[in-house]
């Protein structure tokens, strides 16, 4: 089953789009993703599905959070498989004690 990461723009931020990471891992429990995890507070979550589409994952994900906070969040959605091949095309190739400096921003 593939691994995916949920990538959730601007919450968390302010007051405004609170996404408590308990209700975020609930809510993607209930979308039948298993093993999912969060990342501290920052809107990131990882879980496993066999659904293969990651834009599809991505609007399932945002109509979710809409339902339930009442509010719209841009998601991205990439596959493990996707985000490691991001990281080995990068033209800034961090050494390996350094990765966890390296970004990466989607639009």
């Amino acid at each position: 089953m593939p691994t995916f990461v949920a990538l959730l723009r601007g919450v968390n931020v302010g007051k405004a789009k609170r996404v408590p990471m308990a209700e975020l891992r609930t809510l993607l429990t209930g979308l039948r993703y298993t093993d999912v995890a969060t990342v501290l507070n920052s809107g990131n979550a990882v879980f496993r599905t066999d659904r293969r589409s990651s834009r599809r994952l991505a609007a399932d994900v945002s109509a979710a959070i809409l339902d339930r906070f009442q509010f719209e969040v841009p998601v991205v959605v990439k596959s493990a498989k996707e985000l490691s091949a991001i990281v080995a095309e990068s033209p800034i190739a961090p050494a390996a004690d350094e990765h966890s400096r390296l970004l990466v921003v989607f639009v």
